[in-house]
């Protein structure tokens, strides 16, 4: 069995760099090896790399880590402390604080740490004082901009006969006819909606695949499954599953280039659900399953333009059933969408009739502003969410979301 290794980040920054951002570790260290996790409290230039075995910490400490901007990266070992373990108690009443500690939790543990919930529901972290020092830092940088951001405002997008809303929120509480869940082709569904479905007293339907498998029925990219809703209290009477595509080891514009073809998939999707006669339908960002860090954040861009187009080409048929379309999903993935549909209404000064700027119509003649900003980019042209900060960065159960769980 693997042993993790803590390791020390120490950051000398060079000349002209304004601060390192924690997701520019992530996809540094992403691009070496996916078998490392890094706990970096922004802006104070140390943090926490965790080597899930012996082999991964030999090959990381003998290499010399040097960033694009020229800041150097040195690692070390935790020293030696004075005191065996140190211990402190934090308030679980804190917004968001739970959902962040548990990002923190296997530094903890492979440092020798451990943690206890007390009666009065309070936590008490005991471990290596720099390990508590550093989740410390999370934690206080994490949960002070929880309580300033906001939720992303609702978009409408309309066009043709179709109604599409864009907002945050819980994908199965929408009262919807039909909602979609999006799985891996190796039976692995959306960390978040799987823990959703279980919370709603669901089915694992990652082994509820695996029994089709065993049948002689096997999924691939971009099928659709129809499955009635039996199990689930909630409004949707069936569920559909999505089978997104895996991409792995591909650069930016080789993804960008996969474009037109998963815009198919999504647009052959939406046939299946009118063909059903379902009038409106739920569904998250549909993401591909990627392997690293840094292949998601262009495969999630080229995904919302997909999504857009295939919305746009749907509704071009007047005759569809399905008129009503909510894309729901954590705010900083309705963020980034919100980002490029706005990037579209001031290309195009749309003002609508109606007081809500929200409001956004594709049916308008934009002088192909449209193709622009959703269809395949060219490099000098790419809109991009690139200049995020950290605190548009999802929780762990939006990081990587197909992957380390219902493991086949």
């Amino acid at each position: 069995m693997d042993t993790p290794v803590l390791l020390i980040i120490n950051i000398k920054s060079s000349l002209n760099s304004t601060g390192i951002r924690s997701i520019v570790l992530k996809e540094y260290f992403s691009q070496l090896t996916s078998n490392v996790e890094v706990l970096y409290p922004t802006q104070i230039l140390s943090g926490l790399l965790l080597c899930k075995s012996r082999r991964t910490e030999e090959k990381i400490l003998n290499m010399r880590h040097t960033l694009s901007n020229g800041s150097i990266i040195h690692l070390s070992h935790l020293p030696t402390q004075l005191f065996q373990q140190t211990k402190c108690t934090i308030d679980s009443q804190i917004k968001g604080l739970v959902t962040y500690l548990q990002q923190c939790l296997p530094f903890l543990y492979a440092s020798g740490g451990k943690i206890q919930i007390n009666s009065d529901g309070s936590i008490l972290l005991e471990g290596h004082i720099y390990v508590l020092n550093s989740i410390h830092s999370y934690l206080a940088h994490k949960t002070s901009k929880s309580h300033q951001s906001n939720p992303s405002e609702p978009l409408d997008l309309r066009s043709g006969n179709l109604t599409v809303k864009i907002m945050n929120g819980k994908l199965l509480e929408q009262n919807v006819d039909s909602i979609i869940i999006p799985i891996s082709d190796k039976y692995k569904v959306h960390k978040s909606i799987d823990r959703q479905i279980q919370s709603f007293g669901g089915i694992n339907l990652s082994n509820y695949f695996k029994d089709l498998t065993t049948k002689g029925t096997r999924i691939r990219e971009g099928n659709s499954i129809i499955y009635p809703n039996r199990d689930l209290k909630i409004p949707a009477k069936t569920l559909i599953i999505f089978v997104v595509p895996r991409i792995s080891n591909k650069d930016k514009s080789t993804i960008n280039s996969y474009q037109p073809a998963y815009e198919q998939f999504i647009y052959r999707m939406l046939q299946t659900v009118d063909q059903n006669s379902i009038t409106s339908l739920a569904m998250p960002v549909l993401e591909p399953s990627v392997k690293t860090a840094h292949e998601r954040r262009p495969a999630n861009e080229m995904t919302v333009r997909a999504m857009v187009s295939a919305f746009r080409q749907f509704s071009q048929n007047p005759l569809i059933k399905l008129k009503r379309i909510i894309v729901v999903d954590h705010q900083v993935q309705i963020k980034r969408i919100n980002k490029r549909v706005k990037t579209y209404q001031n290309q195009n000064q749309i003002q609508t009739k109606s007081t809500n700027n929200n409001n956004i119509d594709f049916d308008k003649d934009d002088g192909h502003s449209f193709d622009n900003i959703f269809g395949v980019p060219k490099s000098h042209e790419n809109v991009s969410s690139s200049s995020e900060s950290d605190d548009d960065v999802e929780g762990e159960e939006y990081q990587l979301p197909y992957t380390d769980h219902a493991k086949s």
